[in-house]
Formats: structure tokens, C-alpha cells, sequence
């Protein structure tokens, strides 16, 4: 079992985990940012980045719908939306989105990244898979994950997440949004 001592320790390496360590290194301290999970992103992977994918989709096709608005003429019986083609368009942005913080996340110093789950056994002192890590400040920024009430687990598959959305084949005709978070707005 190592020890590691820091000025701050970050746990989680996605969007706010990183800026996080984006201020301290420019605020000359030492740091270590710590992760459990993939590198990449939760905004990449799951939350808004591919939403906004789905938006710009979405407001592409009201545009064309309302084009004669501007002298442009098109047949609405011509106006298909190839729901295949939209969702594969939002996986491979997506997975290329996932990559290009993935790779960032990996080129950082080897000595300020920490794979591992941490847990807290002090007031300052981090247990990381076996390793200590003591910093003058900790900052969580472990981002969030979907929840599902227990009167909605009961659809299976039919359910949906963010989690398991943007891994659809084919974007549903319709569907019902639960949430109020961003994402679940931006998807709303």
C-alpha cells in the first residue's frame, strides 16, 4: 500500500473533474485526479452532448417543415426523417466525442492520474483500492447517474435511460420523458 500526498485530490475524471484540476494546476498546487470508470466523460457518453445531437436532428427537421416561411418550397410528403440514420449519426459523434476526452483525460501526467474507487477514511485521507492518498482539500465531482423509481423498473426494456438511450438502433417514433435534470430537459 502506497502513499500519496497531494495539495488537492479530485475524484472523477469527467467534465467537472477536470476543470477542477484545470484550476489547481493553474493555481501552482499539486494535484491528483482520481477515477473508477472509464475515461471519457459523462456529458460525452450520456448526457449532453449526444442530447444536443438529437436536438440539432430535431431542429434541423422543424426548419425544413417550416422552409416555405422563406419562398423555399418543400412537398411535405417528401420530408422523411430516417430515424436509423439519426440515432447512427448520435452513436458515432458520440463515441467520437468519448474518445477525444478519453485521450485528453490519458495524456495528462501519469503521476496526477489515479485509477481506482475512492473512499474516504479521514477527515483529509482518501483509501484508493489499496493506495492512500492525503491532500489539504478533496473535491467530489463524481457526477450523477439515472434514477428509477421502483413503479417504473417494472417496464424492463421498455424503459429508458440516458445511460441506455443513445445506444438505441432507432430513434422511437415517441416517447414520454421523466426528469427534470438538464438532460432530461434538453431530451424533453
Amino acid at each position: 500500500m502506497g502513499l500519496i500526498e497531494t495539495d488537492v485530490a479530485v475524484i472523477g475524471a469527467g467534465s467537472a473533474g477536470l476543470q477542477a484540476s484545470r484550476e489547481v494546476q493553474r493555481a501552482g498546487k499539486s494535484w491528483l485526479l482520481i477515477e473508477s470508470g472509464p475515461y471519457g466523460t459523462l456529458c460525452a457518453r450520456s448526457g449532453c452532448m449526444p442530447s444536443k445531437l438529437l436536438i440539432a436532428a430535431a431542429d434541423t427537421a422543424r426548419r425544413v417543415r417550416r422552409a416555405s416561411l422563406f419562398g423555399v418550397q418543400v412537398a411535405p410528403d417528401q420530408i422523411k426523417i430516417d430515424r436509423r440514420a439519426v440515432m447512427d449519426r448520435v452513436r458515432r459523434e458520440r463515441d467520437r466525442f468519448v474518445e477525444i476526452n478519453a485521450r485528453n483525460t490519458e495524456a495528462l501526467p501519469a503521476e496526477n492520474r489515479l485509477r481506482g474507487h475512492a473512499r474516504f477514511v479521514g477527515p483529509r485521507e482518501l483509501d484508493v483500492d489499496g493506495t492512500r492518498v492525503k491532500a489539504k482539500a478533496i473535491v467530489i465531482a463524481t457526477g450523477s447517474r439515472p434514477t428509477v423509481p421502483r413503479e417504473l423498473s417494472r417496464l424492463g426494456d421498455a424503459l429508458l435511460t440516458s445511460d441506455s438511450l443513445f445506444d438505441l438502433e432507432e430513434l422511437p417514433e415517441s416517447m414520454a420523458v421523466f426528469g427534470t435534470g438538464a438532460i432530461g430537459l434538453e431530451l424533453g
